[in-house]
């Protein structure tokens, strides 16, 4: 018997009629962006019947994982992207993550997402090997007058003479740059809140369950499964693929691979008022408050693969912004998966005949992730 279910139980009539079958269209990867897109498209075609599917039990994958940072790139991290892009495309990299928060904002309002106006100071730590060098007084003007288009103000980023931290040590740090601009979220808020507006607009929203395959004939055919082998074949007469760093499972052309952050939160904290958000050494390395908790992440560009030794490091790192993390444990970690490719920007584009793709956000899911769903939406909306 055993054999037999492995060769022919599927999903039964009513699953396959109410779920799967005669769609308009079905997005893969229900996170922020295929959440986004699925939304859009309804609003543009009422009438439409969509599934989006999702494997992720609480269905964000990295929706969920990453460190809620609402955010559009600390000092160094620009200084960096106009190197590698020019000054035109890393402007426009930059906007896309600044339009993407104020959508996701908008749609969901501020209560929803659990929307704290942080601001954010980027540390320059002494005695620490650090990846960024501080910015000089010539560059960090010029930085200034090169994003005042997007944020509208030639002050988004100040060299600051203190660090406005609880609790740290003023000698242990070498520079500080602020920015009044920058926020955070609660991303599990986030995420049931796009899921509510997913209901209400009638989007069918499958969780558990895998895409193991995707097949362009006619129309595009995609595999499912209980399981991550094997599956089922349905037709969709389009289909948006927006699992981000695991995109190239199923499609395997496309410049975009997982890149592993690990994430540590620790227990309360006697003391501990709201922080600024914290970046190190162009973004790689971050930090926050989460209630009375601190929260501490990133470090993939120190090359450790061991994730003890990672987990020191960080640890480490947060007990000199914050010498009284000392006296805690780490009470949750975990690791969120980013993607990142080649090149900077989102890939947001039609790839075949009726299938579209929204992937490698590089780590900026949140700030992103509405505007590339949309984005999505309009080409998908199109065909």
């Amino acid at each position: 018997m055993a054999s037999y279910e492995r060769k022919n139980m599927a999903f039964s009539y009513w699953e396959s009629k109410q779920w799967l079958s005669d769609r308009n269209l079905v997005v893969v990867g229900g996170g922020i962006v295929g959440l986004s897109a699925a939304l859009r498209v309804r609003e543009l075609h009422p009438n439409w019947k969509i599934t989006v599917i999702e494997r992720h039990p609480f269905g964000g994958g990295g929706s969920t994982r990453n460190a809620g940072f609402a955010c559009f790139g600390s000092a160094t991290e620009l200084r960096e992207d106009r190197i590698t892009l020019g000054d035109a495309l890393a402007l426009e990299l930059v906007q896309k993550r600044w339009t993407g928060l104020q959508l996701l904002r908008k749609r969901l309002g501020d209560q929803a997402l659990g929307y704290r106006e942080s601001g954010s100071v980027e540390l320059f730590l002494k005695g620490f090997e650090q990846h960024s060098t501080v910015p000089s007084a010539e560059e960090l003007e010029d930085l200034n007058r090169w994003i005042a288009p997007v944020t509208g103000t030639t002050q988004t980023f100040e060299n600051i003479p203190s660090h406005p931290l609880h609790g740290m040590d003023a000698a242990a740090i070498e520079q500080v740059i602020s920015s009044p601009l920058e926020g955070c979220i609660d991303t599990g808020l986030m995420m049931k809140a796009l899921q509510s507006e997913v209901h209400k607009a009638g989007i069918d929203l499958v969780h558990g369950c895998h895409v193991t395959g995707i097949e362009n004939g006619s129309q595009p055919r995609i595999r499912i499964s209980e399981t991550a082998a094997g599956g089922t074949w349905f037709e969709t007469e389009r289909l948006l693929l927006t699992t981000n760093a695991f995109a190239r499972e199923l499609l395997d052309d496309l410049d975009v691979h997982p890149a592993t952050n690990l994430v540590l939160v620790t227990e309360p904290l006697q003391t501990l008022p709201p922080q600024p958000t914290v970046h190190i050494d162009a973004g790689y390395v971050y930090a926050r408050s989460i209630e009375n908790r601190l929260l501490i992440g990133g470090g993939r560009h120190w090359g450790i693969d061991a994730p003890e030794a990672l987990e020191a490091r960080l640890l480490e790192t947060m007990q000199a912004i914050w010498p009284e993390s000392k006296s805690v444990k780490v009470d949750h970690r975990w690791t969120g998966v980013l993607g990142i490719g080649q090149a900077r920007l989102p890939i947001v584009q039609a790839v075949q005949s009726g299938i579209h793709v929204a992937v490698r956000l590089g780590g900026m899911g949140v700030a992103m992730g509405m505007q590339c769903g949309q984005e999505a939406a309009t080409l998908v909306a199109e065909t």
